[in-house]
């Protein structure tokens, strides 16, 4: 498991610092890129339930919500960095965005 959340990790911290560019730049084809970029994250969290449902798992059911926990604030925290660059879209062009696509 520790493999899979180091890559979460690190693909978080790319986003918060994509965002962050976005915010700085109001780059709307950046802040598009983001929730692309956010695939990464969700395909990470659908994996880890993947992991846990295993019939293999023979960790107990503590360890399973732990993890299923912590994957969830990475999944959320990378969903902050794309409501990020939707805030940033609608300041720049003053409307709302749909899935971002530049």
């Amino acid at each position: 498991m520790s493999p899979y959340f180091a890559e979460m990790g690190r693909v978080g911290v790319e986003l918060a610092l994509k965002a962050g560019d976005v915010i700085r730049t109001r780059d709307l084809a950046r802040a598009a890129e983001l929730e692309t970029d956010d695939d990464a994250m969700d395909d990470l969290h659908r994996h880890m339930f993947t992991v846990l449902m295993d019939r293999e798992w023979s960790h107990g059911v503590g360890p399973a919500v732990d993890i299923t926990l912590l994957a969830r604030f990475y999944e959320r925290y990378a969903d902050h960095a794309v409501a990020v660059a939707r805030r940033i879209v609608y300041v720049v062009t003053g409307q709302m965005p749909g899935p971002l696509t530049v």
